[in-house]
């Protein structure tokens, strides 16, 4: 059950959170909560706000600390199946993973099994849609994956950035990112993450040797962040301050500390151990920290190291828990 810890927080600054409360989902905005439509059994994977418009995606997925693919989304709580409304047909593979919204524009990116190739070697497209229209960024016969979306805006327009693994007809993998239709690689990664973009260029997150990098794409300046020593790399997210343009990175939903640029943080401010995620804006740091001890779920969501909501939960007979926070985002009014 999600209960209300503190009041403090500004008034100046509204705080999403997104989960789930008795099996539903749900998000809460500055501790009040809003069910989502035809939420039941559902897991909201991410939540971003702009305009007064709240979006969050949701997955069909058993546990709320892995990774999954879209499978709906919801604005303003109505919600959207993304086959229909991406127009895919309801046969065939698809992995739709990366989502943002840009001046009212809704952008989805992944892969799916093309109906109309005419060869193993265009069965798969890697994707991204615009408000429902695609676009096709590359066509193997292997699987591809889009790791994250985003979009810069500039006197002539709109460029699209797809962060991306992709694997060519002879099984040679690369991951890098398309800008616009473009794929420009990183020089072999193990993995390649996020984008966060601020005023000093749009960077993107990756990992090789065992460490976290990242890669300032207007400027090509590549910076070392520090280690990467969890034994799991598949979790991996990088954010901004925008008023700062202080970078952090995290390793998303199971880490136990955080990089502010290149310094490692370890936050002791609560003995929960694993962060969900991070939201950094003024220098205040919004988190989410929780445990799963004996089948029990504990989340808090916390304001400078100050809690200020919290939930409890038990598995259900699908090894879902119950309630859960899973994203945080926080808009400055």
């Amino acid at each position: 059950m999600s209960e209300d810890i503190s009041k403090n927080i500004a008034q100046s600054y509204d705080v999403y959170v997104a989960g789930r409360e008795n099996n539903k989902a749900c998000y809460w905005k500055n501790n009040v909560k809003t069910d989502l439509t035809n939420g039941d059994n559902l897991i909201p994977l991410d939540i971003t706000v702009q305009n007064n418009n709240v979006y969050v995606t949701g997955s069909n997925g058993s546990t709320p600390t892995t990774l999954k693919p879209i499978h709906y989304f919801w604005k303003n709580g109505t919600r959207n199946e993304i086959k229909q409304y991406l127009n895919l047909p309801n046969s065939g593979l698809s992995g739709i993973t990366s989502f943002t919204v840009n001046n009212g524009d809704i952008y989805f990116a992944g892969y799916v099994e093309n109906p109309t190739a005419t060869s193993a070697f265009e069965q798969y497209e890697l994707c991204y849609w615009k408000n429902g229209v695609k676009t096709i960024l590359y066509k193997s016969q292997y699987v591809p994956s889009a790791e994250g979306i985003e979009i810069t805006n500039s006197a002539t327009g709109s460029d699209v950035y797809v962060s991306a693994m992709i694997a060519d007809n002879n099984q040679n993998v690369d991951r890098g990112y398309f800008k616009n239709t473009t794929f420009n690689s990183l020089n072999q990664p193990s993995f390649v993450f996020n984008f966060a973009k601020n005023t000093n260029g749009l960077h993107i997150l990756f990992q090789k040797n065992s460490k976290y990098y990242s890669k300032n794409i207007f400027t090509n300046v590549e910076t070392l962040i520090g280690n990467y020593t969890l034994p799991i790399p598949f979790y991996g997210k990088i954010t901004t301050d925008t008023e700062t343009n202080d970078l952090y990175t995290m390793y998303y939903n199971q880490g136990n500390n955080y990089y502010k640029n290149t310094t490692t943080v370890n936050p002791s401010f609560s003995s929960l151990p694993y962060i969900q995620d991070l939201f950094a804006l003024d220098n205040k740091i919004y988190m989410v920290k929780y445990d799963t001890p004996n089948s029990t779920y504990t989340g808090k969501v916390f304001v400078n190291g100050v809690e200020s909501q919290s939930i409890t939960s038990t598995q259900n007979s699908s090894q879902n828990y119950t309630g859960t926070f899973n994203a945080i985002y926080v808009v400055k009014n």
